[in-house]
């Protein structure tokens, strides 16, 4: 006889876990509505920074902050932005793959997020410092303290490169892994070429404007590329959960109808075998 109690079980089982990944992507659908309107309202300001930044490092000649021809790379440290929490999809296996792909022998790990710290120190990579309280209320104050701590390392020269993976957002379905090169900062050789649009005047220096203003820059970038990196997060939760979800039901469908096939069989087998004792009888 087919096991049928094993059978409503497993259904059952998919059927709970179902409910579960449904309320995880209601959850993670209100944060994202909430972190997205996040992103609207700093978007304007972190483009107006990054515009004026450019215009002057354009016309930087001269910085510890800018990268000099020639340079040896021998040490670089990797700020990581992975998440606290897990099913979200290939979110954090996308960015720790390409920070393997690149990493070397002495570098070391800023991890920001649990999965960060758990992914480097199970494969022995040094985690310089780390971050496990950041969450979708990520504040330019955090991104200021994680900046002090970055522009420390860099300044004392214990690392010739910093070096930022996260994830861009796009949209609600599409975010990719990108690599960011903080410090130093290469000049693009074209846009040098081509100069400002419209001739613009530093008072005092570029030089000595950038080297005041420089924790600016990283706080913006940092800040910026945080709350994209959690907006990544909550999309891809939502749509993890929502393929968890869809693909539940159609697993407890396809349960439900093997059981009903078994239960007719074994309904039927059981009408064969009293049918068969009754003939058998009346043959007596």
């Amino acid at each position: 006889m087919p096991n049928l109690s094993g059978l409503k079980a497993e259904i059952q089982s998919v059927k709970d876990i179902g409910k579960i990944t449904n309320a995880m992507q209601l959850v993670a659908s209100a944060k994202l509505r909430r972190i997205g309107k996040k992103v609207v309202e700093t978007h304007e300001y972190v483009s107006e920074v990054y515009g004026v930044f450019n215009e002057i490092i354009k016309q930087t000649e001269d910085s510890i902050f800018l990268l000099k021809p020639g340079k040896e790379i021998k040490k670089t440290l990797w700020v990581v932005v992975n998440s606290n929490l897990g099913l979200c999809g290939g979110y954090n296996n996308n960015v720790n793959k390409l920070v393997m792909a690149g990493i070397k022998e002495n570098d070391e790990i800023f991890a920001i997020g649990n999965k960060a710290v758990s992914f480097y120190k199970a494969r022995k990579i040094a985690i310089r410092s780390q971050i496990t309280n950041l969450d979708i209320n990520f504040s330019n104050e955090q991104a200021r303290e994680i900046g002090q701590d970055i522009m420390s390392y860099y300044t004392s020269k214990e690392f010739d490169e910093i070096k930022l993976v996260y994830t861009k957002f796009i949209n609600n379905v599409t975010f990719e892994p990108t690599e960011l090169t903080l410090f130093p900062i290469k000049k693009d050789a074209e846009e040098a070429k081509k100069g400002p649009k419209q001739e613009i005047q530093f008072e005092p220096s570029p030089t000595v404007i950038l080297e005041a203003t420089v924790n600016l820059y990283l706080n913006t970038v940092l800040f910026g590329t945080i709350v994209e990196s959690q907006v990544s997060e909550q999309a891809s939760r939502r749509t993890a959960m929502e393929n968890a979800t869809n693909n539940g039901e159609e697993l407890s469908k396809s349960l439900s109808l093997k059981y009903n096939r078994e239960r007719q069989g074994a309904i039927t087998q059981e009408i064969s075998e009293i049918v068969s004792g009754a003939n058998a009888q009346q043959d007596n």
